[in-house]
């Protein structure tokens, strides 16, 4: 039972990844800048807190899995009282400015926060459709975040010393006319950040806390650029 938990986050790590990888990034290009949307409507699909990930679970024998499962308890506590705030309206306001500086009309649905989204696919179960009619607009830019927290990567020698701990973030957003038919721009930003310094710090966990938030910040950046790079 504690390997099938521990292992929990590994999969949904590498089903994320995976999924991401089928999705190729499209970058806007000079067709789209030549006949802009008049207006866009932004919805944020709906995200979990953020998670641990350990990509070793399983392979350290019972005892070893075992410390590391309930020590992980105290970390998964503190991960599920993280803001996503910045998720659901920070980065939605940033992809709205960065439309409205190029004079187009963006507008966010955010009356839509429990919207699901397919992890395997990574395709957002959104009726674009819907939303494009609910809010008179041409075009529709999905956002997800399949993955948010702390991960520990695979070690080949998991004796060798204590395993390096990393904050991560992938985020996804895909701009699409109503009917998904054809697809404007797509980018999945994938950033993992090395902690440096101590992170078992309970229950606070400032170091790691702050290496997370650092990941986030990367992985917007990352996203950001790759809407401009098109222009």
């Amino acid at each position: 039972m504690i390997r099938k938990l521990f292992t929990l986050g590994l999969i949904v790590l590498v089903a994320v990844i995976t999924g991401c990888a089928n999705n190729a990034n499209i970058d806007t290009n000079e067709a789209f800048w030549q006949h802009k949307p008049n207006t866009v409507v932004i919805v944020a699909t709906h995200t979990n807190k953020p998670q641990y990930a350990d990509e070793n679970a399983g392979s350290r024998g019972l005892i070893f899995d075992t410390v590391s499962f309930l020590s992980s308890q105290k970390l998964q506590t503190h991960l599920n009282q993280m803001d996503v705030d910045w998720y659901y309206q920070g980065l939605a306001e940033k992809l709205q400015q960065a439309l409205v500086k190029e004079n187009i009309k963006a507008v966010i649905a955010s009356e839509h926060p429990n919207l699901n989204s397919d992890l395997l696919n990574i395709l957002p179960k959104v009726n674009r459709v819907q939303l494009a009619a609910e809010y008179n607009a041409d075009q529709v830019l999905v956002l997800a975040m399949p993955f948010y927290g702390a991960r520990i990567p695979q070690q080949p020698n998991m004796f060798a010393g204590a395993p390096p701990v990393e904050g991560a973030c992938v985020l996804y957003a895909e701009l699409s006319d109503p009917q998904h038919t054809n697809i404007y721009w797509r980018h999945s930003s994938r950033v993992t950040k090395p902690l440096l310094v101590n992170a078992n710090q309970p229950p606070d966990y400032p170091n790691l806390t702050q290496t997370i938030i650092d990941s986030q910040k990367m992985a917007v950046e990352e996203l950001l650029d790759s809407f401009r790079s098109g222009r």
